[in-house]
């Protein structure tokens, strides 16, 4: 197994574990998402700061809409796993990680035209399983 595969699975693993962690935190949400990005400054920062950056090179309108779209996001699931309680905090947060999901292949089709027959019936079965869900 590569790297890169190994990153992707710890980092699905971590995504997977930490709202579980948020939602038990007893923090409301929005200021449970400032604590939350504090704590990730905090650990983030000493990894950052050796590293040497041309910041001329950045697309710094591309910075912008990824840290307020994420910004976004964060406030909008930190204010949701707040108020799910434990019968339906599973199935919000499937519902959250399939949208996720399925917002690249959106993107990919959007960019490159109608996927293959199999990545369509993907996204088919992912909307199914959203309705599933949430019944």
């Amino acid at each position: 197994m590569n790297e890169l595969r190994v990153k992707s699975i710890l980092a699905g693993v971590a995504f997977g574990i930490w709202p579980i962690f948020m939602n038990q935190s007893g923090f409301s949400g929005n200021f449970g998402s400032l604590m939350f990005t504090l704590v990730i400054l905090c650990v983030i920062a000493p990894f950052s700061l050796g590293q040497s950056v041309d910041l001329s090179k950045a697309n710094w309108l591309m910075l912008v809409g990824a840290g307020g779209t994420s910004a976004f996001g964060l406030l909008s699931f930190n204010g949701m796993l707040v108020k799910a309680d434990q019968q339906n905090f599973g199935s919000l947060f499937l519902t959250m990680i399939i949208v996720q999901s399925a917002t690249p292949v959106l993107y990919d089709m959007f960019m490159n035209g109608w996927p293959s027959v199999i990545r369509g019936l993907g996204m088919v079965l992912a909307l199914v399983a959203i309705v599933l869900l949430t019944i």
